[in-house]
C-alpha cells in the first residue's frame, strides 16, 4: 500500500515538473496541457502553468 501511495506522489510530480519544465517547449504538449491539465492545476497554484503561457505569450497581469 504505502509503495502504491509513492507511485501515486511521483506519478504527480512528474505531471506538474513536466507542466514547469518541458511541456513550454514543446508545442504540441504546451497545448495540451493549456487546454486540459492548467484548469485544473491552477487550482493548486496558478504559478504552475505560468511558463506554458509565457511562452505562448498569454501571461495574464
Amino acid at each position: 500500500m504505502r509503495s502504491l501511495l509513492i507511485l501515486l506522489i511521483l506519478l504527480a510530480g512528474g505531471f506538474v515538473l513536466t507542466a514547469m519544465y518541458i511541456a513550454p517547449k514543446q508545442p504540441e504538449l504546451r497545448g495540451w496541457y493549456e487546454t486540459n491539465a492548467c484548469p485544473h492545476l491552477d487550482k493548486i497554484s496558478p504559478q504552475i502553468c505560468q511558463p506554458i503561457r509565457a511562452a505562448k505569450g498569454t501571461q495574464p497581469i
